[in-house]
């Protein structure tokens, strides 16, 4: 029985587990997802495809925005395929006052991150990659949400050939229609 009890302990030292406990580690989890370049996608949408972690599931789907689950915890995805498809530029807000502000930059790919603490959750916004993922998070999880937001908008692979066909057609341009009211 010593001999059980001695392996345990000595396994559990070996692996242990890792904990992140403070701002720095945002900033870590952000920074090693982003150079991550070897992605498969297993999800496919109108104009791009992207990979959808293990646990996070797909609840709502219509044109550009998802609405995802991950344990309890909506996000809500909102891809910008015409931005993307005209390369227009993203615009920073000034975000000073919240608890983590972060600006990314790798090559093409631009945005930020901000964490922000409501009464009893934390509101959580990632944009990148011509994509924007917000969810209302408890503390807890924040570490977990962050890291399956960051590996979904890393992920997503823009389809331009389809984009351009899509904005072309009529069905999804806007086109304005005059009512007229009765007085």
């Amino acid at each position: 029985m010593k001999k059980v009890l001695i392996l345990c302990a000595l396994l559990i030292l070996c692996i242990g587990c890792t904990r992140i406990d403070n701002i720095e580690d945002y900033k870590l989890i952000i920074d090693d997802i982003i150079e991550e370049n070897n992605i498969n996608t297993n999800t496919v949408s109108m104009g791009y495809k992207y990979y959808l972690p293990i646990g996070v599931s797909k609840i709502y789907d219509k044109d550009y925005n998802q609405k995802l689950k991950y344990e309890d915890v909506y996000m809500y995805l909102y891809v910008d395929a015409v931005s993307y498809y005209y390369r227009n530029p993203l615009n920073f807000n000034d975000e000073t006052g919240k608890i983590f502000y972060y600006k990314i930059s790798s090559g093409e790919k631009i945005g930020y991150v901000i964490v922000d603490k409501n009464d009893n959750d934390y509101f959580l916004k990632i944009v990148y990659n011509y994509a924007k993922i917000e969810s209302h998070v408890p503390k807890e999880k924040i570490k977990e949400v962050m890291a399956n937001s960051m590996i979904i908008l890393n992920s997503i692979d823009y389809n331009e050939n389809l984009i351009e066909k899509i904005l072309e057609d009529e069905y999804y341009s806007s086109a304005a229609e005059e009512y007229k009211i009765k007085k």
